[in-house]
């Protein structure tokens, strides 16, 4: 089943944009990138900008944008929010370069729609990190005091009323905003890469999965039909990164569950809804919503299950299995729209690593392989970061973006199965009833509280300053 998004994206494109021909037979590229994704598209035209010669082939196992790319909420975010975890691996120094730089890809990324005509509706509107019970109030407060005293002020405390007029809506009671930020049509952004890529001689092999991978000297990637040896191979794979062994204990998969309504712009507009801002609250199965150009809001939630052993399959190819609680988190923010009928709905699978940010870095015993995943929900923005980081380890450049902190494989992992699949599963029954009792302003039990502190930090919902 594929998404709104992407199904929009495919019909926008019409008839005329044929898939990419998969794999026929053994071929050879100085670079193969595993993964038709953001990252990997953003990788490949990094690396033509690099050296414009260089033959560039990507492998996709379904179609450009088919995964979590098409799939997600739009949010193109910096890493503001994530700076105490960035600060502590990478030091002030280069934690604050490299927050720099997560904002300048997102100015990158609507600069690079606007030069290449990507229609994906860019819209720098910024973000709201709100509080929607009491329980979350000053969930950014040390985030926001650790960017102050560096000298960062990207986030912004509102008071309250102004809250509650920019979401128009009396159920986020407090927040801060970040200017930053922007969101974009997912799956219409993911297709225009791909066209550019095409454009600049970038092969790419659609319907291709990778069955095998030769860990060599000279590495290659094999397919049902056929094996790509290359100098260097990528592996852009995010959440499917788990099939291999390599990352069994630091990456997990976990669904999301999304809905879009039907057009209504003029309800958005009594709301007070009318721009692109992205908004979300500070719960661990966050909610997060924004508007469209053409006057829908779609809203998703994470926590939506852990696979067992990471076997993602196409289970996750479906509606949303959570229809209903997603649809009332919409209505508990806006309830006059309980007439408003649902366009879609579907699920995907996102990635949460133990620090909450991605790792990129080369393949224990070979070196000529790299990889970048882990996105933990962040992806459209930090993916334009993570494609110069791959290109520079995939040319075996020694740069800024090479060695930075997070180039430098997993910070820490996840128990081995059964345990994950029966402490996540525990975990996130607590975070479950722990938001439920917050929301009605009662106290969580004490074994929720408890399970709910085990939860690694790529887990674990944001502390609040005390």
């Amino acid at each position: 089943m594929r998404s709104f998004w992407l199904q929009q994206a495919l019909g926008a494109e019409g008839a005329e944009t044929a898939e990419a021909a998969p794999l026929e037979g053994d071929a050879r590229a100085d670079v193969c990138i595993v993964g038709g994704g953001y990252t990997g598209l953003w990788t490949a035209l990094r690396l033509k900008q690099l050296e414009p010669a260089i033959d560039v082939a990507i492998v996709e196992g379904d179609i450009c944008g088919g995964g979590a790319s098409g799939r997600n909420g739009g949010f193109v975010m910096t890493w503001m929010s994530k700076a105490l975890t960035l600060l502590k691996i990478c030091g002030a120094q280069e934690g604050v370069r490299l927050l720099r730089a997560s904002e300048e890809a997102v100015r990158a990324i609507g600069a690079f729609c606007v030069e290449h005509g990507i229609e994906a509706d860019f819209r720098h509107d910024g973000w709201l990190w709100t509080a929607s019970n009491a329980a979350q109030l000053g969930a950014w407060s040390e985030t926001v005091e650790a960017l102050d005293k560096l000298g960062v002020h990207a986030l912004e405390e509102l008071p309250a009323d102004e809250v509650a007029r920019r979401t128009g809506s009396e159920s986020h009671i407090a927040g801060v905003f970040e200017r930053g930020v922007a969101t974009v049509q997912p799956a219409l952004l993911a297709r225009g890469l791909r066209r550019v890529a095409l454009e600049r001689g970038v092969r790419i092999f659609e319907q291709t999965r990778m069955t095998g991978l030769v860990r060599t000297a000279t590495p290659a990637v094999k397919t049902p039909r056929g094996t790509i040896t290359a100098d260097s191979v990528v592996l852009a794979l995010n959440a499917w990164a788990h099939e291999l062994p390599e990352f069994r204990r630091t990456v997990v998969p976990i669904a999301v569950d999304a809905i879009i309504t039907e057009p209504m712009p003029e309800r958005l507009a009594e709301i007070g809804l009318v721009d692109g801002m992205a908004i979300s609250d500070s719960r661990m199965m966050v909610d997060y919503y924004r508007t469209t150009t053409d006057g829908r809001i779609s809203i998703g939630k994470g926590g939506g299950g852990i696979p067992f052993a990471g076997r993602l399959g196409s289970r996750y190819d479906t509606a949303s299995r959570r229809t209903a609680e997603v649809h009332a988190r919409l209505l508990h923010y806006y309830p006059s729209l309980a007439d408003v009928p649902l366009a879609a709905t579907w699920r995907g699978p996102a990635t949460r690593t133990a620090t909450g940010l991605p790792f990129f870095g080369r393949l224990p015993g070979c070196p000529q392989i790299v990889y970048g995943h882990g996105y933990t929900g962040n992806g459209v923005g930090p993916s334009y970061t993570g494609g110069r980081i791959l290109a520079s380890l995939a040319l075996g450049r020694e740069d800024e973006w090479s060695t930075n902190g997070l180039a430098n494989g997993p910070q820490g992992g996840f128990p081995p199965e059964p345990f994950r699949f029966i402490g996540g599963t525990l975990i996130r029954g607590a975070v479950a009833r722990k938001d439920a009792a917050e929301d009605a302003a009662r106290a969580p039990g004490a074994l929720d509280e408890f399970l709910v502190g085990l939860a690694p930090a790529g887990l674990a919902p944001t502390k609040k300053k005390r």
